[in-house]
């Protein structure tokens, strides 16, 4: 059979696993009048190498003399085949040998000789690679190529073909009549050594006691139009709960968080990447990821210790795989979204000035500011014959646009016996929804893994990313903390660009304040940009001195440097109307220029020894210790000078020296552990681990600045028992039960320099006069130490029906003792002095989760569907000295609903006088006197300690997958439940000021009113009566969101092989494509009430993947 271009790639878990003792890979070999088999098989039994030839077309029975010492295995088939038309090719170490000769059918069987083809998937319809096809009863076979694709030629009719595969069901098809012969492999109960990453290695997932959640990085997953990974993972993985807050483009504010709260300090979890802490997840290339592993309990989180209290998020990059020719992969992307939520802003500048009449009548503070109908009429008439001096602004229209998202990546990789590398560039380009909000990230990847000899591994990994984003001073739509979309100030009777003349709109209307924003000139004229780079780099050694024990060095870098600059240019808002300017008060005359400038590194220096044997056959121990030092150091810098030379000019130079400011610090970290594992297995079925971690961290006293932190865990197999086995094999493929207790530690709930006695600047005065000095700044407590975290697991995992459908589930009871807070001498300090911290504060965390697979196929067609749920609860129960109500109860849940209880809505004079005084009218919403003292108060409120207001209390997703002829599908819903919230913003509010017109159509028709007396809002005014917290405005934040939708389809090989290239798939697909909710705002994801904050991403995008 023709071979000549045959590209052969083998799974590294089909390779023989004997052990090969030459050095250096060279074949000392002796024998006389051996046969070619038998040499081939000699060679196999004493090295890593492994053959595949057709014995029609080759001469195995031939015999030769051998006696080679030190020859390379190409040099030995060099001799063997010399003087022959045999050839051969490799991957790492399996050969294919073959002649251009067809294969020799015997003369009986020739009319009946064919050729047949194929393709060969798995269940999810991804190619495999390294299917071994053998013709039943004969060594004429060949294995599947990367495409999974395989051919053989000459075959009898009436042959019998077995499909083999690691971990897979062997099938036999007769071959008949068929040309071609397309195969969905089945996964096989008792050949699967699924392994997943662990801290500090892998582990086979049949063996694993703690508990572990694991999702492969596909290319549907990595082809999704998303901007971050972390919101790649939402809904994969049971446990790890994700929320994306906002849509602003370069701000990644995504909340990640496993198994619930955990501490009411930092409770994100430890993301690893490659063995490397601290990497910024939402700085990766999807494309460049293999698989993420999440870390749930202390026996698989105990290796990290202090850094793990919250769990961990392993992942792992790819590497160099299959062929000894180079692969390239190439993809691209291009999106365009649109907001979750649109607000229907009124721009109807008159009814505006309407509202503003109803809310105005019914208070005194302001009757100077009602606008007199005829003003309003002429306002409406005026409005459509000169829109610039009688505008009606759709601010909506004017601050939204629809957002842009661009993805490019290019990787190679390639792999031979003796060194692997991936390498990869990309570039992803986003403009947000808000206009001149635009972001940019670069990166480039290097992955490269060498064998010095065969006892000795040496490897580095790089990552370097830079990224640009431009934004103003704020986010969302009416952000206190800056600019952002200042739709709360902004009125639609305000123009916000003439383009004939330059001039930004200011306030025209009567009597309108000239401190009216115009965010049209804001988002144009008072932009950051902020420039950061990236450097990762890790490097190890690996060395095996004798079987079963392996040394390693790890040495890891990260760098980052973080640049920005803010350069107002001061600028005026034109009244069209009267032809006067007004300075904009936002950004004063003398406006100057700043920079801020953060830069750092942190360094890690890992050494560890590893030990695994097998005794009496039966019984497995591995063993493992590893020293760790990791280093932290960050530095600020930010400077700023008034006074421009000119208002254009963005360099701080181009400001006056004389008012210059600047301030700065520095910090430093460290920690050192000492950390521990030993795994131990009886015949396959009784399991069992302990580990351990001492970390020493600089934050504490020298004291106290040590923590132990162990655990243990246990796993049976019971479905390898033989009294369980043969009554249950028919249904229950594999049942294992596993439990696990452990300590985990957490420093992350105080400073660097929380423990050290501050210096700070302080006057002071001697005979009459001032001198600079120094005082003490910060008390400290001696006997502050580790946050702990106790965590008690138990699980149980099941596959039923060959393994066709597979269940998790786990339940868990996490409590977390000496949670570090501020003491109650906070509550007397005037100022002088930093209260210390104490360990005073416990909170329990409860849940149950639950994970369902069924994979199927039915000839071409294959499918799965995921269904994983979780269930949190979490329970105060101690805290400091005081207790801030509103926020915090004991045995009740952190950050509940607290809230007044409302009536509803007066509908007469009536109703108000038989309710509690109030200061209440028709149209105002009704609270309740709970406490019956005949007064509203903040002591009426009522604790409703099962609704949670910042995150909820179970989440859920549904993934499906299918594949048919070429097409694929996924279809992932998520939602959550058990969240409620207060919807209290400017678009609902009633609190209508007596100079600003947030108004939205809403305003218009939802109101209480004399004549809308079902109106869905209590009546307008000028005050905050209608807003304080109460059941009238909480909301049931839970939501179905139809996440992601997308649809491939790979072209036909035959097509693809004639453009020299090996696969093409294009594909559409859909994120945030529909919400289904009671939640009156704009999105119910977000974990803040604030929903003026900027909206989630509906984006539709094309993309194509090609390998090479």
């Amino acid at each position: 059979m023709k071979l000549t271009s045959f590209l052969l790639f083998v799974m590294f878990c089909q390779v023989s696993a004997t052990v090969f003792s030459q050095n250096n890979g060279q074949l000392s070999l002796k024998a006389e009048q051996k046969t070619i088999s038998g040499i081939l098989q000699l060679i196999e039994d004493q090295s890593d190498y492994s053959f595949m030839y057709n014995s029609n077309n080759i001469d195995v029975n031939r015999k030769a003399d051998i006696n080679y010492n030190g020859k390379s295995i190409e040099e030995v088939l060099d001799i063997l085949f010399k003087g022959t038309n045999v050839k051969y090719r490799s991957f790492n170490s399996n050969y294919v040998l073959y002649t251009d000769d067809n294969s020799v059918v015997p003369a009986g069987q020739m009319q009946q000789a064919k050729s047949v083809s194929g393709k060969i998937i798995d269940f999810s319809g991804q190619a495999l690679p390294g299917v071994t096809v053998v013709v039943k009863g004969t060594t004429n076979g060949t294995i599947t190529d990367p495409e999974g694709k395989y051919s053989l030629s000459q075959i009898p009719a009436n042959s019998i073909l077995v499909f083999s595969f690691v971990g897979m069901k062997t099938q036999e098809i007769q071959v008949a009549d068929k040309p071609i012969i397309n195969v969905t492999m089945e996964e096989d109960a008792i050949g699967i050594e699924e392994v997943v990453a662990v801290g500090y290695g892998t582990q086979k997932k049949a063996n694993l006691t703690g508990s572990v959640s694991a999702v492969k990085i596909d290319d549907k997953i990595a082809s999704r139009s998303l901007t971050n990974v972390s919101s790649g993972l939402q809904g994969l993985l049971p446990g790890l709960a994700i929320n994306q807050n906002s849509g602003m483009a370069g701000k990644n504010d995504v909340t990640m968080l496993i198994r619930g709260l955990g501490t009411v300090n930092n409770a994100n979890p430890l993301v690893v990447v490659d063995g490397m802490p601290d990497v910024d997840i939402n700085r990766l290339n999807m494309n460049d990821i293999e698989s993420v592993s999440v870390l749930k309990d202390a026996t698989s989180s105990a290796v990290y210790g202090s850094r793990a209290a919250n769990g961990v998020i392993l992942i792992t990059t790819k590497s160099g795989k299959g062929t000894n020719k180079p692969r390239l992969n190439i993809s691209s992307s291009y999106a365009v979204g649109v907001p979750t939520q649109s607000i229907d802003f009124m721009d109807d500048y008159a009814r505006a000035l309407t509202i503003q009449n109803i809310a105005t009548s019914t208070t005194t503070k302001r009757p100077d500011l009602t606008y007199k109908d005829g003003s309003i009429d002429q306002w409406l008439a005026l409005g459509m014959i000169d829109p610039l001096q009688y505008p009606n602004t759709d601010w909506w229209d004017v601050m939204v646009r629809n957002s842009t998202v661009q993805n490019h990546n290019v990787s190679a990789s390639s792999s031979n016996e003796k060194s692997n590398f991936f390498i990869s560039v990309g570039v992803m380009d986003e403009k947000g929804l808000q206009i001149n909000n635009n972001y940019s990230l670069y990166n480039a990847r290097f992955n490269y893994d060498y064998k010095i000899r065969k006892n000795i591994n040496v490897g580095i990994k790089f990552n370097g990313n830079w990224s640009k984003v431009d934004f103003a001073n704020g986010e969302g739509f009416n952000d206190a903390s800056g600019f952002g979309f200042k739709f709360g100030d902004a009125a639609s009777g305000v123009l916000p660009y003439d383009p004939e003349t330059g001039n930004y709109g200011g306030a025209m209307a009567y009597n309108e304040t000239t401190s009216l924003y115009n965010p049209y000139s804001i988002y144009n004229n008072q932009l950051n940009r902020q420039n950061r780079q990236e450097a990762n780099t890790s490097m190890y050694l690996d060395w095996s001195p004798v079987k079963g024990l392996s040394a390693r060095v790890d040495y890891a870098l990260s760098y980052y440097n973080q640049f920005r600059y803010y350069a107002p240019i001061p600028n005026t808002l034109y009244n069209f109307q009267t032809g006067s300017y007004t300075p904009y008060s936002p950004v004063a005359k003398n406006a100057g220029i700043s920079n801020y400038t953060n830069t750092g590194y942190k360094t890690q220096l890992n050494g560890r020894l590893e030990y695994q044997t097998t005794f009496a056959k039966h019984h497995n121990l591995s063993a493992l210790f590893v020293y760790s030092e990791e280093y932290w150091y960050d530095r600020y810098q930010a400077s700023s000078r008034l006074d421009r030379i000119h208002p254009t000019l963005s360099e701080i130079d181009a400001a006056l020296p004389d008012t210059q400011t600047a301030n700065g610090n520095s910090s430093t970290e460290g920690l050192q552990s000492y950390i521990g594992r030993i795994n131990y297995s009886a015949f396959d079925k009784y399991l069992f681990e302990v580990n351990f971690r001492y970390d020493g961290s600089s934050k504490f006293l020298s004291g106290s600045r040590f923590g132990f932190f162990p655990s243990a865990s246990a796993g049976w197999r019971f479905t390898e028992e033989n009294f369980i086995n043969p009554h249950t094999r028919n249904w229950l493929s594999s049942g294992k039960l596993r439990a696990s207790y452990g300590g985990l530690g957490n420093n992350s709930g105080i400073g660097r320099y929380q423990q050290q006695e501050i210096l700070a600047q302080s006057n002071y005065n001697t005979n009459g006069n001032t001198a600079k000095g120094f005082t003490y700044r910060q008390m400290v407590n001696k006997n502050l130490s580790w946050e702990s975290t106790y965590v008690f697991n138990l699980g149980l995992d099941l596959g039923f029906l060959n393994n066709h459908l597979t269940a998790e589930i786990d339940y868990y009871d996490r409590f977390t003792t000496g949670m570090l807070r501020p003491s109650d001498l906070s509550t007397h300090l005037t100022g002088a002095y930093d209260a210390p911290y104490k360990n005073i504060g416990d909170l329990r965390n409860r849940g149950i989760e639950g994970n369902l697979i069924w994979k199927g196929s039915k000839g071409d067609f294959a499918y799965s569907i995921n269904l994983n749920a979780s269930y949190n609860a979490t329970r105060l129960e101690k805290w400091n000295e005081f207790l801030n109500k509103g926020n915090v109860f004991l045995d009740m849940p952190y950050y509940f609903v607290y809230s007044y209880e409302a009536i509803g809505i007066a509908q007469t004079w009536e109703d108000v006088y038989k309710a509690t005084p109030q200061g209440a009218s028709p149209g105002d919403i009704l609270l309740k006197d709970l406490n019956g003292d005949g007064q509203i108060t903040a002591e009426d409120k009522k604790a409703y300690s099962q609704i949670q207001r910042s995150r909820p209390t179970t989440n859920y997703a549904v993934n499906f997958n299918a594949n048919w002829k070429g097409f694929d599908m996924t279809i992932l819903l998520q939602g959550t439940a058990g969240r409620k919230d207060f919807w209290l913003t400017n678009w609902n509010s009633t609190n209508i000021q007596s100079y600003l017109y947030p108004s939205s159509w809403d305003h218009w028709s939802n109101p209480w009113s004399w004549s809308n007396r079902n109106g869905a809002w209590p009546r307008l005014d000028g005050s905050n009566l209608n807003e304080y917290e109460s059941t009238f405005w909480l909301d049931d934040m839970s939501y179905v969101r139809l996440k992601n939708v997308q649809l491939g389809y790979t072209l036909p090989n035959n097509l693809v092989k004639k453009l020299r290239i090996d696969n093409v798939r294009f594909y559409i697909s859909g994120e945030n494509l529909a919400t289904f909710t009671k939640f009156r705002g704009i999105d119910p994801e977000k974990n803040t009430n604030a929903d003026d904050a900027y909206p989630l991403v509906k984006s539709f995008a094309f993309g194509v993947n090609i390998g090479i």
